[in-house]
């Protein structure tokens, strides 16, 4: 706890020498609005509101120096009570807050469901804390309506590199790209003895790809051949090579604070 500073206490110790003594000094009357008894012939009276600067020197003087620590109390209450404002610097002092946030550094692109199957978690839940998490721009959030995806704060992950990690997600896609990174220029029948799929499938993978500028198809004689752009290959190739799932406990900031 800090020490309370040395100009506060002074001024706690003047208000009491000079306020005390005239209050308990001060004497009050209290008269009626109107004469008494009333004239039958005499309106009624509208009592007149006293202004600030018509009060006596001593109440002025206690509204002025009280103020600040009556602010200064209220707000040590609320950090007592364990109320404060959430910031950027704290966020991460939830104990719950901080596992979520460990958990999305660790699967960039993951989803809600995801986050709640994997996570063991509800879904209001997630969301209250995502919520928070994107508001101190602790993690950003890409997407569309069907398909809401998170990831560590805004600018460490590209727009590219989000549509990498959302197609990572899916195992199979994450199979078939395996694949292309080892043999540039498979063909759909490559890929699907390789990933244990069928052709039709293999198709449905390549198209939502295509669409992302993640791999691209050319046509070599009668067949189509699949590679991925050198400007993605070498970020793909670094990640497919690591796990998509990482248990809970492992991630950093899974202890959090209570």
């Amino acid at each position: 706890m800090r020490p309370i500073p040395a100009l506060l206490i002074l001024a706690a110790v003047i208000l009491c020498i000079v306020a005390v003594p005239g209050v308990s000094a001060q004497e009050y009357i209290v008269r009626s609005g109107y004469d008494n008894p009333v004239p039958e012939d005499t309106a009624a009276r509208t009592p007149v509101p006293v202004g600030f600067w018509a009060l006596p020197f001593w109440v002025m003087l206690a509204q002025v120096l009280l103020f600040p620590p009556e602010i200064f109390l209220a707000a040590k209450l609320w950090a007592a009570m364990g109320i404060r404002r959430v910031s950027g610097s704290n966020v991460l002092d939830q104990g719950v807050r901080a596992r979520i946030y460990g958990y999305i550094c660790q699967n960039p692109g993951i989803h809600l469901r995801g986050l709640s199957a994997e996570m063991g978690m509800k879904m209001g839940t997630l969301r209250y804390h995502l919520n928070v998490l994107h508001h101190t721009h602790k993690i950003a959030v890409a997407g569309d309506a069907t398909s809401v995806r998170f990831f560590e704060n805004s600018g460490t992950y590209s727009a590219d590199e989000q549509l990498i990690h959302k197609h990572l997600r899916n195992e199979t896609t994450r199979k078939i790209l395996s694949v292309l990174i080892e043999r540039p220029l498979a063909t759909r029948q490559n890929l699907a003895e390789a990933a244990g799929i069928t052709g039709p499938s293999v198709s449905w993978h390549m198209k939502r790809l295509e669409e992302d500028r993640i791999v691209i198809s050319r046509r070599e004689g009668r067949i189509s051949v699949y590679e991925i752009p050198a400007p993605v290959a070498g970020y793909l190739a670094r990640q497919v090579r690591t796990p998509v799932a990482v248990p809970v406990t492992e991630c950093p900031g899974a202890t959090g604070h209570a």
